[in-house]
């Protein structure tokens, strides 16, 4: 599930989203990504890329990001990382998404799949020069 950067340019503004899913729906949500990454794809995304969370451990001094979503032992916590040449972009690929017919019923599929009263988490992210 693993987006391709296209013309070796990762980016300069990246949107994060936080799923929680039932165990269960594992294997549909595994088969669902691929057709919304191809949509954005077709958008002009220049990557997309989905990770589940592996660890529930955390170093001493730290929290882990399971229980900061208080995700359950029989959920799992996936992220979304899309990155886009900058903000202007990222609104002109939405936009054209949203305005694509086959999108619709598969934001509606990704709902249906997430745990019982969860909101995605979202966050967008300026790359810093350091």
């Amino acid at each position: 599930m693993n987006g391709n950067n296209t013309a070796g340019n990762s980016g300069n503004h990246t949107q994060m989203f936080v799923y929680k899913i039932p165990k269960k729906n594992h294997d549909a949500m595994r088969k669902l990504l691929p057709q919304l990454t191809a949509i954005y794809k077709k958008h002009g995304i220049l990557s997309w890329e989905v990770y589940q969370l592996d660890t529930i451990a955390a170093f001493e001094g730290m929290k882990s990001m399971t229980k900061t979503i208080s995700a359950t032992p029989d959920e799992e916590a996936w992220f979304e990382l899309d990155r886009y040449m900058d903000s202007k972009h990222r609104d002109a690929v939405v936009e054209s998404v949203m305005q694509d017919a086959e999108a619709a019923p598969l934001f509606r599929e990704l709902a249906s799949l997430l745990s019982r009263g969860y909101s995605i988490i979202m966050g967008d992210f300026s790359r810093l020069d350091l």
